[in-house]
Protein backbone atom coordinates (compact mmCIF):
# COMPACT_ATOMS: atom_id res chain seq x y z
CA UNK A 1 0.00 0.00 0.00
CA UNK A 2 2.94 2.63 0.51
CA UNK A 3 4.38 1.78 -2.61
CA UNK A 4 1.26 2.91 -4.23
CA UNK A 5 0.83 6.04 -2.32
CA UNK A 6 4.26 6.51 -2.87
CA UNK A 7 3.82 6.45 -6.64
CA UNK A 8 0.76 8.40 -6.91
CA UNK A 9 2.48 11.30 -4.92
CA UNK A 10 5.80 11.07 -6.75
CA UNK A 11 4.23 11.04 -10.24
CA UNK A 12 2.01 13.90 -8.99
CA UNK A 13 5.41 16.01 -8.22
CA UNK A 14 6.50 15.59 -11.52
CA UNK A 15 3.51 16.39 -13.21
CA UNK A 16 3.33 19.55 -10.70
CA UNK A 17 7.01 20.19 -11.98
CA UNK A 18 6.42 19.93 -15.91
CA UNK A 19 3.53 22.78 -15.11
CA UNK A 20 6.33 24.65 -13.17
CA UNK A 21 8.79 24.28 -16.01
CA UNK A 22 6.15 25.73 -18.76
CA UNK A 23 5.90 29.14 -16.06
CA UNK A 24 9.56 29.38 -15.82
CA UNK A 25 10.61 27.87 -13.09
CA UNK A 26 14.22 26.30 -13.15
CA UNK A 27 15.53 22.72 -11.70
CA UNK A 28 18.91 21.55 -11.27
CA UNK A 29 17.58 17.85 -11.71
CA UNK A 30 14.05 16.03 -11.35
CA UNK A 31 14.81 14.91 -7.92
CA UNK A 32 14.98 18.68 -7.18
CA UNK A 33 11.85 19.28 -8.86
CA UNK A 34 10.18 16.33 -7.03
CA UNK A 35 11.36 17.70 -3.35
CA UNK A 36 10.11 21.14 -4.58
CA UNK A 37 6.71 19.61 -4.78
CA UNK A 38 6.53 18.15 -1.69
CA UNK A 39 7.86 21.10 0.28
CA UNK A 40 5.73 23.15 -1.05
CA UNK A 41 2.58 21.20 -0.28
CA UNK A 42 3.64 20.88 3.37
CA UNK A 43 4.68 24.40 3.53
CA UNK A 44 1.80 25.75 2.01
CA UNK A 45 -0.88 23.61 3.24
CA UNK A 46 -0.85 25.16 6.71
CA UNK A 47 -0.84 28.34 5.37
CA UNK A 48 -3.78 27.59 3.01
CA UNK A 49 -6.23 26.27 6.29
CA UNK A 50 -5.41 29.69 7.79
CA UNK A 51 -5.95 31.46 4.57
CA UNK A 52 -9.60 29.99 4.19
CA UNK A 53 -10.55 30.32 8.20
CA UNK A 54 -10.33 33.90 8.38
CA UNK A 55 -12.65 34.45 5.72
CA UNK A 56 -15.01 31.61 6.20
CA UNK A 57 -15.43 32.82 10.14
CA UNK A 58 -15.94 36.33 9.21
CA UNK A 59 -18.62 35.13 6.49
CA UNK A 60 -20.01 33.15 9.42
CA UNK A 61 -19.91 35.94 11.74
CA UNK A 62 -22.18 38.23 9.48
CA UNK A 63 -19.38 40.33 9.27
CA UNK A 64 -18.40 39.86 5.07
CA UNK A 65 -20.72 38.84 2.25
CA UNK A 66 -20.11 35.81 0.46
CA UNK A 67 -18.82 37.38 -2.54
CA UNK A 68 -16.40 39.66 -0.27
CA UNK A 69 -15.44 36.25 1.82
CA UNK A 70 -14.56 35.00 -1.75
CA UNK A 71 -12.24 37.60 -2.64
CA UNK A 72 -10.53 38.26 0.76
CA UNK A 73 -10.08 34.32 0.08
CA UNK A 74 -8.09 34.54 -3.24
CA UNK A 75 -6.10 37.28 -1.67
CA UNK A 76 -5.13 35.59 1.10
CA UNK A 77 -4.46 32.09 -0.68
CA UNK A 78 -2.26 33.84 -3.30
CA UNK A 79 -0.37 35.63 -0.74
CA UNK A 80 0.29 32.64 1.55
CA UNK A 81 1.07 30.54 -1.62
CA UNK A 82 3.52 32.78 -2.96
CA UNK A 83 5.18 33.21 0.51
CA UNK A 84 5.95 29.37 0.33
CA UNK A 85 7.17 29.57 -2.71
CA UNK A 86 9.51 32.57 -2.26
CA UNK A 87 10.68 30.74 0.85
CA UNK A 88 11.31 27.55 -1.06
CA UNK A 89 12.81 29.61 -3.84
CA UNK A 90 15.29 31.48 -1.04
CA UNK A 91 16.37 28.45 0.96
CA UNK A 92 16.82 25.42 -2.07
CA UNK A 93 19.68 26.71 -4.21
CA UNK A 94 19.64 24.28 -7.09
CA UNK A 95 15.95 26.07 -7.58
CA UNK A 96 15.22 29.10 -9.45
CA UNK A 97 11.83 31.38 -9.85
CA UNK A 98 11.12 34.83 -11.40
CA UNK A 99 8.76 36.32 -8.94
CA UNK A 100 5.95 37.16 -11.78
CA UNK A 101 5.87 33.20 -12.45
CA UNK A 102 5.29 32.43 -8.80
CA UNK A 103 2.36 34.90 -8.57
CA UNK A 104 1.22 33.13 -11.60
CA UNK A 105 1.25 30.05 -9.89
CA UNK A 106 -0.03 31.32 -6.37
CA UNK A 107 -2.99 32.97 -8.33
CA UNK A 108 -3.68 29.88 -9.96
CA UNK A 109 -3.37 27.54 -7.73
CA UNK A 110 -5.90 29.95 -5.46
CA UNK A 111 -8.38 29.58 -7.98
CA UNK A 112 -8.48 26.20 -8.37
CA UNK A 113 -8.80 26.30 -4.68
CA UNK A 114 -11.65 28.61 -4.47
CA UNK A 115 -14.12 26.21 -5.24
CA UNK A 116 -13.60 24.40 -2.23
CA UNK A 117 -14.19 27.15 -0.47
CA UNK A 118 -17.12 27.86 -1.95
CA UNK A 119 -18.52 24.64 -1.12
CA UNK A 120 -17.77 25.47 2.82
CA UNK A 121 -19.63 28.54 2.54
CA UNK A 122 -22.93 26.99 0.50
CA UNK A 123 -22.79 24.03 3.88
CA UNK A 124 -22.90 26.58 5.94
CA UNK A 125 -25.43 28.61 4.52
CA UNK A 126 -27.42 25.57 3.61
CA UNK A 127 -26.80 24.05 7.62
CA UNK A 128 -28.02 28.09 8.81
CA UNK A 129 -25.01 28.02 10.76
CA UNK A 130 -24.66 31.40 10.10
CA UNK A 131 -24.99 34.40 13.12
CA UNK A 132 -26.32 37.43 10.94
CA UNK A 133 -28.37 36.05 7.75
CA UNK A 134 -27.25 38.26 4.46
Amino acid sequence: MTKIIRKVVTFTAILFCILLVIFGFEFASLWTGIIFAVLLCAISLPLEIFASAIPQALFELGKLSKHTAQILFVILDTSATFAALSILDYFMNDVSILPISAFIIALIIALFSLTDFQEKLLKKEDNGLLVNDR
